[in-house]
Parts: C-alpha cells; structure tokens; sequence
C-alpha cells in the first residue's frame, strides 16, 4: 500500500505502509493475555532461579535463610525483566509504586514462604531441600497470581501508551 503525503517543501514523499505482523495484531487486540503469557514465562524463569539459588545455598545455610536470600534476589530480578518484558515501556512510571512493591513483594514473601517452610516441617519430619524447594514454589504460583494483577493494575498502570495496556 503506498501514500502519498506533502510534505512543508511542497514536494511529495511516497509512504509505504507495513502491514502489521500477526504478533503485533496479537498484543494490540489481547494486551491482558498477552501480558498474563509473558509474566508466566518470567515467574516460571523466576521460580526456577529462586529454587537453584535455594539450593546452592541450602548446602552450607538452614531454610529460612537460604529462602531469604534466594527470594530476594530472584524478586529483584523478576520485578525488573517484568517491568522491560511483560509491561514494555513502563519502565519510568510510577517509579514510587515500583519501590513500594517491591518492597512489599519481598516482605508478602518472606513471610508466606516462611510460614509454607515452618508448615512442611510440622508436617514433614526433617523434609528434604528438595521437598522444601518444591512446596516453596507450588506455594508461590497463587502468590504470584496476585502479584500479576498488582503489577498490571497498579504499579505499571498509567496513561495509555505506559505499557499497562500494551
């Protein structure tokens, strides 16, 4: 397809026009689902560093600490591809918003896969690292479901054309 268009010269300059790829019609007429798809790919890539940092350190640390480190390295890093690759272009909105959730990720947590940790071992006598890594990341899905719709609706929300809706 080409147009024609002026230009202030008072000459005219032919504009082809590229069809859209059928990815770009995807993200425009699906943004949630398109959104939902790329923030499961970044929690499942996020769940896996969270559980081989986990045990890496399990073998010279106890749980609760181990847990610790591992969730708020893997948090930081999963926030931020989040920011680049799930809400593309929201990287400078709410720059606020994104510090409190952050901080509010990793407390949330610490705390809920604390209390997933202390629970097996009431339940299970001396679970394994693997167990723990295991009951550690089913828990997190529900928590991350959550986390989804925080990011999308509030800390990468913002005028159209931000990413939120992209």
């Amino acid at each position: 397809m080409v147009d024609v268009t002026s230009s202030a010269f008072g000459f005219t300059v032919p504009v082809v026009a590229v069809p859209e790829s059928w990815r770009a019609r995807v993200r425009r007429a699906h943004p949630f689902a398109t959104q939902a798809a790329r923030y499961t790919i970044v929690g499942a890539l996020g769940t896996i560093a969270n559980a081989v940092v986990f045990l890496a350190l399990r073998t010279w640390w106890e749980a609760l600490a181990a847990n610790l480190v591992a969730l708020v390295l893997s948090t930081l890093l999963s926030t931020e591809v989040n920011r680049r690759f799930t809400f593309q272009g929201a990287a400078s909105a709410h720059r606020w918003r994104t510090y409190v959730q952050n901080g509010g990720t990793v407390v949330f947590y610490a705390f809920y896969s604390s209390a997933v940790l202390v629970g097996l071992a009431m339940v299970v006598d001396d679970p394994s690292p693997w167990l723990q890594s295991v009951a550690v990341a089913a828990a997190s899905v529900l928590g991350g479901a959550a986390r989804f719709l925080l990011l999308r609706y509030w800390v990468f929300d913002g005028p159209p054309g931000n990413g939120a809706g992209a």
